[in-house]
């Protein structure tokens, strides 16, 4: 079956006369990170005022009473769906009616990543119509959970695998080359003095910085089976198979010129005027004592012999 792309996923939604939310469940503010345009319309409430990292508006504006919005804040602590008949008031101070429904959002290992909130607006008069309406809107959120859950596997600022979901499949590609005796190679790319660019330009010019180092290794890396992943704040990590250990130090020099080749100008920066990066480099052929495990640890143990890096950069 053909997979939606994220961008007709949101054009899909926008379409939407329910107003949907998505909402950071590992935060315990949970703030807005998506809404679509049937909620602005009816909150009042721009996505640029909803999608700043603040509380999401429903456990504030609230007006039926601190104890639904104490019932709200419970299915949520909780990662619980939640069903109920929900007024808010408009940012004009105006109320309007809905019928919410909360639906846990779940990462491809299990674990809580997301809420979704579906808003069908009622009146009086189409008060007992609104539960076909309903009804659809709940397969329709069934369905973008589905999705949803395929677009978590990508961090956003760099667009490159998360983390935990590059461990999944570097495990999973591994035990297939052990079989093979395949060679493995990781490469672990710290950004030098990334937290300065960051505290000089904002954290919005920082993200811009790191996803045009991420395009960098991404491009350089032509090969499908390639691997790579934000491993943290300021690093990236990369695994190849099949590709000998002189071949992948080549391919991290490369990485290393073509950023230098941004010139991405770093005025306070420590240890340069410009942002660079440093690539540490491990390999060799799978077995039962050579893992990937074993290669990240070296990896990082080149990396560190590559002074400066960030103290406690990637943890293997």
């Amino acid at each position: 079956m053909k997979q939606l792309s994220r961008q007709i996923l949101e054009q899909i939604l926008e379409l939407s006369s329910a107003g949907i939310v998505v909402v950071d469940a590992c935060d315990p503010d949970f703030p807005v990170v998506y809404a679509n345009q049937a909620y602005e319309r009816r909150s009042g409430y721009s996505a640029d005022e909803l999608l700043v990292g603040r509380r999401l508006p429903l456990l504030s504006h609230g007006i039926l009473g601190q104890h639904d919005v104490d019932q709200l804040q419970a299915a949520l602590d909780q990662g619980e769906s939640y069903e109920a008949t929900f007024v808010d008031s408009h940012k004009d101070g105006s109320n309007w009616v809905s019928q919410l429904r909360v639906e846990p959002l779940y990462g491809p290992r299990g674990a809580l990543k997301f809420f979704v909130l579906t808003l069908v607006p009622l009146s009086e008069e189409k008060r007992s119509g609104a539960n076909v309406e309903l009804r659809i809107m709940q397969r329709e959120i069934k369905r973008a959970r589905q999705e949803l859950a395929k677009l978590d596997r990508r961090e956003p600022v760099t667009g490159l695998l998360r983390y935990d979901y590059f461990l999944e499949l570097a495990e999973r590609d591994c035990r297939m080359g052990r079989r093979n005796g395949r060679d493995v190679a990781v490469m672990l790319l710290d950004v030098v003095d990334l937290d300065v660019y960051r505290q000089t330009f904002g954290a919005k010019a920082a993200n811009s910085c790191l996803r045009m180092i991420a395009g960098q290794v991404s491009g350089a890396l032509r090969r499908s089976a390639d691997l790579c992943a934000r491993a943290d704040e300021h690093s990236l990590i990369a695994l190849t198979l099949g590709q000998g250990i002189n071949e992948v130090r080549a391919l991290a020099q490369l990485i290393t010129a073509n950023v230098c080749g941004l010139g991405l100008h770093n005025p306070r920066g420590r240890h340069g005027r410009y942002i660079a990066v440093h690539i540490g480099v491990a390999g060799g052929k799978l077995n039962g004592k050579y893992t990937l495990e074993v290669a990240i640890a070296q990896a990082r143990e080149d990396l560190l012999s590559r002074q400066p890096i960030h103290k406690g950069a990637i943890q293997a």
